[in-house]
């Protein structure tokens, strides 16, 4: 940054990584929203098993931690696959980016500005990271399918049945 002649290029680098921020929270509110959606089509397809484990006793607040560890095991699944399949490309990662830059016909990441190699070393930090915000986001989505479920009433759903 000292240099001006770097100035633009580390600018647009800067850039790009604030795009790339944006795209993957744009990919996270989807996911829960693919969360959300699941656990409320579950709790009205479980909408008579709810009724009679409501007229059998159980509480409101007992029905919203089954949606609740639903949604967390959800995205604990859905993170262990993405964790898998990130290991994978890593691993590959020098075989995908000349793959992808043979089809192109160019270079994917010129070596003028990002070096000869790219960074593929794994950070178990950061993987540990990954998984509590995914399992605590993932709580955060089935939150509201839990609270609907919890808030039936078991009279109106045996009567509806």
């Amino acid at each position: 940054q000292d240099y001006e002649f770097t100035k633009d290029l580390i600018q647009q680098l800067h850039s790009e990584k604030n795009l790339f921020s944006l795209i993957s929270m744009v990919i996270i509110i989807v996911a829960c929203s693919n969360i959300i959606s699941m656990l409320i089509i579950l709790v009205n397809d479980k909408k008579v098993e709810i009724g009679i484990l409501r007229s059998m006793g159980a509480t409101s607040a007992s029905i919203a931690v089954i949606f609740g560890i639903c949604g967390v095991v959800m995205g604990a699944c859905g993170s262990v696959i993405g964790i898998i399949l990130a290991l994978a490309i890593l691993k590959n990662l020098k075989f995908l980016v000349d793959e992808i830059s043979r089809f192109q016909g160019y270079d994917l990441f010129n070596p003028v500005f990002y070096g000869n190699t790219l960074p593929n070393q794994v950070s178990m930090e950061v993987l540990g990271y990954v998984v509590l915000a995914t399992a605590f986001i993932s709580l955060l989505a089935g939150i509201v399918p839990a609270i609907k479920a919890s808030l039936l009433r078991p009279s109106a759903i045996l009567k509806s049945e």
